[in-house]
């Protein structure tokens, strides 16, 4: 194992001064919350991104591509390798068919293609975190979700290089794809849409954003809903509606809370850490389990191990 000085010089000499020590990166996440990461950089370009993922497993050390941090659960000690931020934000084409880099922010995009009056990712309005981060866990809202859309990408995989590839490629699930389970990174991305007048797409987009505005918080930490949705013989059962009935609006861990208008949501009402956030959703869990049977599963990413007992 290299030491951290060793490590610290061929982060520097290859990555440049652009390479980040001790970083927080609870700015860097929706929730708010998180220790440091040992060394982070921030990939501008995809050529960067492939170059400090090469480096670091050059080094021996581990790695974590960050797109919004807007689904991620960072541990109150932080992270032990290098984190890497995903800003390649290219708009590739405006076509029919748009393509972007896999660091542009969703919301942006719904935007963008909603004034260009192309339609079918309204339903994505408001929805935090960047394209990347999307189709890596296959978001989506309303029966509908990203994967249905995309057309073609390119990923890079470490051993095998850069490949074009379509949409069965990622094996799309709920809240899952490929990405999930393997080594590959999402580099760009480009979509089937359908060509309608703009301000019929606008208007749908505003109408899901306020939507949104309504049910999820505004002005606390969170990551959106903490639980997925339970399939069962060709049922959805809402997660949301379980914890309902079994009171956890009510519940609380430490600043780490249920939110009052929705109970799938826990929020950060400051301060937060992120061993509460687990408590609480174990909880949660339980609750359900023991009333209902069902065990519910997180869509959250954990980043990280928790701090040892003292």
């Amino acid at each position: 194992m290299k030491s951290r000085e060793s490590i610290t010089e061929s982060l520097l000499e290859n990555l440049g001064v652009g390479v980040k020590f001790d970083l927080p990166l609870a700015p860097h996440t929706s929730f708010r919350i998180g220790g440091p990461a040992d060394f982070f950089f921030e990939a501008l370009s995809p050529w960067e991104l492939i170059k400090a993922v090469s480096v670091s497993r050059s080094l021996g050390i581990e790695y974590f591509i960050l797109g919004g941090g807007s689904n991620l659960l960072v541990s109150d000690a932080g992270f032990r390798g290098l984190v890497i931020k995903n800003s390649c934000a290219a708009l590739l084409t405006d076509g029919e068919n748009p393509g972007v880099q896999s660091g542009f922010w969703l919301n942006e995009l719904v935007g963008k293609t909603a004034e260009l009056g192309l339609s079918g990712l309204e339903f994505l309005a408001g929805i935090p975190g960047t394209v990347g981060g999307a189709i890596f866990g296959n978001a989506g809202a309303f029966g509908k979700s990203i994967g249905d859309l995309l057309e073609r990408a390119v990923v890079f995989n470490p051993d095998k290089g850069l490949e074009t590839v379509d949409r069965d490629y990622f094996e799309f699930d709920y809240r899952s794809s490929k990405l999930k389970r393997s080594a590959d990174i999402l580099i760009s991305a480009s979509f089937q849409l359908e060509s309608k007048a703009a301000e019929e797409v606008k208007r749908k987009t505003e109408e899901v954003r306020a939507l949104r505005r309504e049910k999820h918080p505004q002005n606390q930490g969170c990551i959106g809903c903490f639980f997925k949705n339970i399939k069962d013989e060709g049922r959805t059962i809402h997660a949301g509606k379980l914890l309902e009935q079994v009171g956890a609006k009510e519940m609380a861990v430490g600043e780490a809370a249920v939110f009052e208008q929705h109970a799938n949501i826990i929020v950060n009402r400051g301060g937060a850490r992120a061993s509460e956030v687990k408590e609480l959703a174990e909880m949660l869990k339980k609750r359900v389990e023991e009333r209902f049977g069902y065990l519910l599963e997180p869509e959250v990413v954990f980043l990280g191990e928790e701090p040892e007992a003292t």
